[in-house]
C-alpha cells in the first residue's frame, strides 16, 4: 500500500504544479491584455470627451469609432474587443463630470479578466482630465487617429 502511494503522489503532484502552472500563464496573458485595454479605453474616453465639449461617454457605443485614437488598445482594436476586458461604470463618469460626486470610485475601469493586480490607475488620470483638462499619456486627435486608421486598413500586417 505504502509503495502506491508513493507512485500516486510522484504522478498527481507534477500534474498539479503543471495545471497551475498553466492556469497562471494563461491568467497573466489576459491580465497584460486586459491593462492595455483599460488603458486604451481610458484614453479613449479622454478623446471622445474631447471631442464632445468635455462630456463623458454614457455606453459603450458611443465608443465606436474612437478605436484608433491610442497606440494602447489591443489588436483587434474594436471597442467590443475591450469591453469584453474591462467593465467602465458609465454612470460614475457622467456623475463626477456633473458635480454630483467629488471623485470617481477606485473601479471605474476595471478589468474583468485575468489577474488584476498591475500599475494602471485609470481613475487618477480620468479625475485629472475631468478636472484640469490634462489629457492622458497616450491619447490622440482625430486629424492622427484618422491617418492611423487608414494607414492600418490601406496596409494590414498578415
Amino acid at each position: 500500500m505504502r509503495r502506491r502511494t508513493k507512485r500516486t503522489l510522484w504522478i498527481v503532484v507534477p500534474v498539479c504544479v503543471i495545471v497551475a502552472l498553466t492556469w497562471l500563464a494563461f491568467s497573466f496573458r489576459r491580465g497584460i491584455v486586459a491593462a492595455y485595454c483599460e488603458w486604451g479605453v481610458t484614453c479613449i474616453i479622454a478623446s471622445y470627451a474631447e471631442e464632445h465639449g468635455g462630456r463623458p461617454p454614457s455606453q459603450w457605443d458611443d465608443l465606436i469609432g474612437y478605436e484608433y485614437h491610442t497606440h494602447y488598445l489591443p489588436t483587434p482594436r474594436t471597442i467590443d474587443y475591450a469591453s469584453s476586458h474591462v467593465s467602465v461604470d458609465f454612470q460614475a463618469l457622467a456623475d463626477f463630470h456633473s458635480g454630483r460626486t467629488s471623485q470617481l470610485p477606485d473601479d471605474v475601469i476595471h478589468p474583468t479578466r485575468g489577474l488584476t493586480a498591475h500599475w494602471i490607475n485609470p481613475k487618477d488620470t480620468l479625475e485629472r482630465y475631468f478636472r484640469d483638462g490634462e489629457v492622458p499619456y497616450g491619447s490622440f486627435n482625430r486629424e492622427y487617429a484618422d491617418t492611423l486608421k487608414h494607414y492600418a486598413e490601406t496596409h494590414p500586417i498578415d
